[in-house]
């Protein structure tokens, strides 16, 4: 029979991240019935899910699905807040956590959403601005900035393979203009360049998060 202090005891052992996976998949039921019981239970199983289930799906690359467990982890939050004083502790927790699944699957938009919630609350509170925060919403930026000037060199040394194909090809009366070569891998050139001092000057910057 499934007990909490069996699971406690599970859970408080190191496991590989699958075996934790799966140990918390496999009394999913449980775990839920005590969500909506009392708040000493929901306290209960909050860290676990956080830390042991959420934590090992990112670890093991399952980002969707983490972000799922998170998003029903806030709503889990709702039902303690004023009452648990890990409330705060675990929203951050879990809004940090959003951020980076956003961020691995590429969505770097999205999730500097997360990050600036968490920076501007941060600062509302007069507290230190935790480091890894802005060290993801900086990264994130910079990915940003990779992921367009990637697209223009491509585009662009797609372009310059097709004239350098046309003009070995030796149409009769047809030669690239020098103009559009020239264009090409000046525009090449640019997009190496452009993003390293983009990115320099994004790591000296002071992040200031307002609104």
């Amino acid at each position: 029979m499934t007990t909490k202090k069996k699971l406690e005891v599970f859970f408080d052992t190191e496991k590989e991240n699958l075996k934790l996976i799966e140990k918390y998949e496999e009394n999913i039921i449980f775990f839920n019935d005590l969500l909506k019981k009392h708040k000493e239970d929901i306290e209960f199983v909050i860290p676990i899910k956080i830390h042991k289930y959420a934590e090992s799906l990112i670890s093991e690359g399952y980002y969707t699905k983490a972000f799922t467990i998170l998003e029903e982890v806030e709503r889990d939050l709702q039902k303690i807040r004023g009452q648990s004083k890990w409330y705060k502790m675990y929203l951050e927790l879990t809004i940090f956590l959003q951020g980076v699944c956003l961020g691995r699957l590429k969505k770097y938009r999205e999730s500097n959403k997360y990050f600036k919630q968490l920076i501007k609350q941060i600062s509302i509170n007069d507290k230190p601005t935790n480091d890894r925060y802005i060290a993801w919403y900086k990264s994130n930026k910079k990915d940003q900035i990779d992921g367009i000037f990637n697209l223009i060199v491509y585009i662009s040394l797609s372009i310059g393979l097709i004239g350098f194909i046309l003009n070995i090809a030796k149409i009769p009366n047809f030669r690239v203009p020098v103009i559009i070569v020239v264009s090409v891998w000046t525009t090449v050139l640019f997009a190496f360049i452009a993003p390293y001092v983009w990115k320099k000057n994004i790591d000296k910057q002071k992040i200031n998060i307002e609104g």
